[in-house]
């Protein structure tokens, strides 16, 4: 009996010890630089072509939300690799960006079944892998509409109130970084 006791002391003290551990080791991934705005720019979010109609062949830019990031890797081993290896990033809304999102076009922009039918949609760009002490870059743009009359694109770009209102509050998010479908880390954007 004493030593079915001391056994499960034993596993007992081993899985403390491994927690103790995991909750204690800290990323060495680092959030350097958040920025967030509103943009209407080809370069930046690409265009959407037109297929039909009378405007066939012609380009519609959508007006999006457009985030960039800057990650340094703190750590001795580079972090990611190429493909399905690679970091992933995404954006995880507190409630109260949700609620704006919806107010200001009608859906929640960072859930991606939401684009369903609106003729816009969002966006990534980003490294697969950091290396150690160095910087990875990373962006990603929801899409809020497009300025013009398109029956191809019926979701048209927001008031400036609304999109103004939008951009004060982008930043009521984490930023999760994944390797894998693990979760490595999370910054949250907003620091009151």
């Amino acid at each position: 009996m004493k030593r079915l006791i001391m056994l499960v002391c034993l596993i007992m003290l081993f899985l403390f010890s491994t927690l103790l551990i995991a909750c204690s080791s800290k990323s060495n991934l680092e959030l350097l630089k958040s920025k967030v705005d509103i943009v209407n720019d080809k370069s930046k979010v690409g265009a959407i072509g037109i297929t039909e109609g009378k405007k066939k062949g012609q380009e519609l830019v959508p007006t999006a939300l457009y985030y960039e990031f800057e990650i340094k890797n703190n750590g001795n081993k580079k972090i990611g690799g190429i493909g399905d290896k690679g970091l992933q990033v995404k954006i995880e809304p507190h409630d109260k960006l949700v609620s704006i999102s919806k107010e200001t076009v009608g859906f929640n922009i960072f859930k991606p079944s939401s684009y369903i039918d609106t003729g816009v949609g969002y966006g990534t760009s980003f490294d697969g892998e950091i290396l150690p002490n160095k910087n990875g870059k990373y962006i990603l743009t929801f899409d809020l509409g497009v300025s013009e009359e398109n029956p191809q694109v019926p979701l048209r770009v927001p008031s400036k109130e609304k999109l103004n209102k939008l951009k004060e509050n982008a930043l009521y998010a984490s930023l999760i970084i994944t390797l894998n479908g693990e979760e490595l880390t999370r910054f949250n954007l907003k620091t009151e």
